[in-house]
């Protein structure tokens, strides 16, 4: 059986830690009591880490709007595994173009390349005129 939460935010890079803290404490539950101390960390910290990246590159992206953006982030959780979606109304972008170089020290940029490393599932789509990224984590 899945459970789903819900959290509808403004676009603001202060409500990107609500959906990470919301992420932690997800991951805390699915994972429970039965595992290994540092596996259970990994875990958690991967979905908190995928999640900031992607509602963070929401947010950083709504800025370009005179007028803030509400994002969705929506929450599935199964008893071996974690899915998050990230809705938005930002513009439509690539998620082919290929991580910057590290050695000229970008600031941005690695977002959506973090991802792809740690969680298991990513897909991105576009629905009308909202972006969707949706990522899973399992045990």
């Amino acid at each position: 059986m899945s459970s789903i939460i819900t959290l509808t935010l403004p676009g603001e890079i202060m409500f990107a830690r609500l959906a990470s803290q919301t992420a932690s404490s997800l991951a805390d539950l699915v994972i429970g009591e039965n595992r290994e101390e540092s596996a259970k960390r990994k875990f958690c910290h991967a979905f908190e880490l995928a999640v900031s990246e992607a509602v963070t590159n929401s947010v950083t992206h709504a800025e370009e709007f005179d007028a803030p953006q509400m994002l969705t982030v929506t929450f599935e959780f199964e008893p071996r595994q974690l899915t998050v979606s990230v809705r938005d109304a930002n513009p439509p972008f690539s998620i082919d173009k290929s991580a910057p170089d590290i050695e000229s020290y970008p600031v941005h940029g690695f977002g959506l390349k973090i991802i792809r490393e740690i969680m298991d599932q990513f897909t991105y789509r576009r629905d009308g005129d909202a972006n969707i990224i949706t990522m899973s984590k399992s045990l």
